[in-house]
């Protein structure tokens, strides 16, 4: 079945639609089969691809009491992957396990997510040398058949450790505790809306006991993890479109980057015609304060406010910055009035901290360049100093 060019390239996948699957045929080959597992791997088990090989060895160890994950694989010279090792969780390469045998020298312990833990000073380590990566052999090794398709040509069964029992206990292994689409959507729904990860956790179903429930929390926090990262991809280009279709809906708004000398952006400032024509009128007096972070890369953002004539509180502009530095706060107050058609406010009210020494010399330079350029809080540094 596996062909024999080594310099064979193609997808990764086979292509068979028609074809019945390797878990259907389980299915219907296990009716009446009490004492043996339905999903039993077997040498020449034929799969479409790499993903249903995994599920169906997947639904095994779960008819078991273990878990699987993907080990070691091998391509040829064409980056055509030739075999794969699909594996027991706790079966652990070479070099792990020269670390996992110095960590036992070092009288360390593994917990049992597979992340290295020293024991607490006064805590006893007797009984809790158990490790999840303990070198377990059991495994499965696929190979492609001449038409792009994967066939089991190995199957070790054998398992060095204890083996799950119960529904929660095989619940803690992660092939076991995957998220579904629907699920995972839902979470993505609710963390745009900025709920909290305790919540989210609610919602779902999720605890950290390892009582029966749908969920782990540390499930629920890896794929928010993962989506957070997901929206963090290609956000400029984001945000310079959704400006650039603001800018088309409003001929008056502008817009203003400062990037170092990489190429990345490190200031982003912009004032609709809205704030232009608000500035007009009631911009002899603003406040300023960056006491604001955006959730995702902890990016101080500041909002240029005013107050109309009739007490309502209007916004300038807003500016997004990497540091609280006195050139960041520097480039944002020329470029906001620059913007503004050179018109200074007479008085700015900020709520920065009086510890920002710097903050203050650019107060201090700012108003000796500009006499109408009053500062609230510096006249109250002054007058404590």
């Amino acid at each position: 079945m596996l062909c024999s060019r080594r310099a064979i390239s193609g997808p990764d996948a086979r292509i068979a639609p028609w074809e019945e699957s390797a878990v259907s045929k389980a299915l219907r080959a296990g009716e009446g089969r009490s004492n043996k597992p339905v999903f039993e791997p077997v040498v020449g088990t034929s799969f479409n691809s790499c993903e249903e090989a995994k599920d169906f060895y997947n639904l095994y160890s779960w008819e078991i009491g273990f878990g699987v994950r993907y080990g070691r694989s091998r391509k040829n010279s064409n980056k055509y992957r030739t075999r794969q090792d699909i594996v027991c969780s706790c079966q652990v390469t070479i070099d792990n396990l020269q670390v996992l045998f110095l960590l036992r020298s070092l009288s360390c312990v593994c917990v049992l997510n597979r992340q290295f833990a020293f024991p607490m000073q006064g805590q006893s380590t007797a009984g809790s040398t158990r490790t999840c990566r303990r070198g377990c052999p059991a495994m499965i090794r696929l190979l492609r058949t001449h038409d792009h398709g994967w066939y089991i040509s190995r199957v070790v069964k054998e398992h060095n450790h204890e083996l799950s029992d119960s529904y929660a206990e095989n619940k803690q292994w992660n092939s076991h505790n995957q998220i579904d689409a629907l699920t995972k959507d839902f979470i993505r729904k609710l963390r745009n809306n900025n709920v909290s990860i305790g919540r989210v956790c609610s919602l779902v179903g999720a605890a950290g006991t390892v009582d029966a429930v749908p969920l782990r929390k540390e499930t629920v926090r890896n794929v928010c993890a993962k989506l957070s990262q997901e929206n963090m991809r290609n956000d400029l280009g984001k945000t310079i479109e959704l400006l650039q279709q603001m800018k088309d809906a409003d001929l008056g708004m502008s817009v203003k980057f400062r990037v170092d000398t990489d190429g990345r952006l490190q200031s982003m400032l912009w004032c609709t015609g809205k704030n232009k024509s608000d500035y007009e009128q009631f911009g002899d007096a603003i406040t300023f304060d960056t006491t604001y972070r955006t959730n995702l890369y902890k990016m101080p953002f500041g909002l240029f406010v005013g107050v109309n004539n009739h007490f309502q509180s209007v916004i300038f502009g807003g500016v997004l910055l990497t540091t609280e530095s006195a050139l960041d706060f520097e480039w944002a107050f020329s470029t906001f009035v620059s913007i503004m058609g050179g018109k200074y406010p007479r008085t700015i009210l900020t709520g920065t901290t009086l510890s920002n020494i710097g903050y203050a010399a650019l107060l201090l330079r700012m108003m000796s360049q500009f006499p109408y350029f009053l500062c609230l809080f510096l006249f109250c540094f002054l007058f404590l100093s």
